[in-house]
């Protein structure tokens, strides 16, 4: 992922509270910029990975109409 799309994207989820952002000293003595999912972020996480999930099984349905799933 480019730095000019990561940067961005963090800063949206920082806005909408799904992520909280602090400074501090990384292994090598420099400052940086360590990011956490809040409890609001790991409920979001959750919501967006279960409709990926049905989406993938609807897709794979779709890509193999005879296969079950389980079998």
């Amino acid at each position: 992922m480019e730095t000019g799309s990561l940067y961005p994207a963090l800063h949206r989820l920082e806005a909408k509270g799904w992520i909280s952002a602090s400074w501090e000293h990384s292994d090598k003595g420099k400052r940086a910029r360590y990011y956490r999912l809040t409890a609001a972020g790991r409920k979001q996480l959750a919501a967006e990975q279960s409709k990926w999930e049905a989406m993938s099984r609807a897709i794979g349905l779709i890509l193999k109409p005879g296969e079950q799933e389980g079998v």
